[in-house]
């Protein structure tokens, strides 16, 4: 049983990690896919049942995500909203700043934080948005990035 609860965690924690990396070009995106298949390799072999639990089922579907266009993620169903809007950040340009740049901390304390608050993630991202929106509105700048409705989208869904 504890070596259930040690990879569920671990599974966790590394899946809220990769949807933080940014930026993210395509190879990054075939790295974390490779990393991915070769977890599940090596924590596969610690229970018979890995292929059917759910943080393997979600690990291999945030895998397929990550090649698709950032407006097919929206519509993704198999991976929770809070992963996706977090990996939303990591597909932006530079001036979008991902929630825990704008908080002021490091990915990993980010993650912490998520795992601390999983019901404050959604309020982070909106305030992050809200940041960006006034940034982008006193800089007069007269577009916003590409990434940023489909987040805007998200947040509303």
């Amino acid at each position: 049983a504890w070596t259930r609860v040690v990879k569920q965690w671990y599974q966790r924690r590394v899946r809220d990690h990769l949807c933080v990396i940014r930026p993210l070009g395509e190879g990054g995106k075939m790295k974390i896919a490779t990393d991915i298949a070769e977890m599940e390799r090596v924590l596969g072999g610690l229970l018979e049942d890995h292929s059917v639990s759910e943080p393997f089922k979600l690990l291999r579907a945030f895998r397929a995500a990550l090649f698709l266009s950032v407006e097919d993620l929206i519509t993704v169903r198999n991976v929770p909203r809070p992963l996706l809007l977090n990996h939303l950040f990591a597909r932006a340009g530079e001036a979008l700043l991902s929630p825990y740049k704008v908080a002021g901390w490091t990915p990993a304390q980010y993650v912490a934080w998520l795992h601390s608050h999983p019901d404050e993630m959604l309020d982070m991202v909106q305030g992050t948005v809200q940041w960006y929106e006034d940034m982008i509105r006193e800089s007069g700048a007269t577009s916003f990035d590409a990434v940023y409705p489909h987040i805007v989208e998200l947040l509303q869904n």
